[in-house]
């Protein structure tokens, strides 16, 4: 369990005892939280003199906040720093820098990511359009890597993009992430 733990959380080393000790006891709170363990997140800690800050990516918004407060109520945690990214919270970034372009936002693009990893997906009228939306995709800070699962279909707008997603452009990261998601 305790290399299971550590490739679970990974922390700095040269710990006072006290810290690691606090390391060791962020980590079991960590682990035993079920829904978050079954999703097998990337996560860091590192603590210093009490202070804990969590970095790392997980599926929801409710796990980094259960995870937080998970820690908050640890005895020797001073504050907790929570900077994990929540895929909601990329996916929401993605979105807002594809809605913000005059041409790629009336196309409504969908997207989707897992642990930092963005698909989009939908009907799109060319593909300069769609190597755009790549693009703009992949300049989110918050993106770790951008695939796609966009369809070239001349004349395609933001009325046309019902039509069942199949593969057109696919990327490396569809067998990952998109395929299993689509209603």
């Amino acid at each position: 369990m305790a290399e299971q733990v550590e490739h679970f959380i990974r922390s700095q080393s040269g710990l006072s005892n006290e810290d690691a000790d606090l390391v060791n006891r962020v980590r079991k709170a960590l682990w035993t939280y079920e829904p978050l363990r079954a999703t097998k997140p990337r996560l860091e800690v590192h603590v210093d003199s009490g202070r804990v800050t969590l970095r790392g990516r997980m599926r929801t918004l409710a796990m980094k906040e259960i995870s937080e407060y998970l820690l908050r109520r640890l005895d020797g945690v001073n504050a907790v720093r929570n900077d994990v990214v929540a895929d909601p919270e990329v996916i929401q970034a993605v979105a807002d820098a594809l809605a913000t372009d005059p041409e790629l936002g009336p196309l409504c693009i969908r997207v989707d990511a897992r642990d930092g990893d963005v698909v989009l997906a939908g009907d799109i009228p060319d593909q300069g359009l769609a190597d755009r939306a790549l693009d703009v995709a992949g300049r989110v800070p918050v993106a770790e890597r951008v695939g796609s699962r966009l369809i070239v279909r001349a004349g395609a707008t933001n009325g046309s993009i019902t039509a069942p997603v199949t593969p057109g452009r696919v990327s490396e990261l569809e067998p990952e992430i998109g395929a299993h998601d689509e209603p």
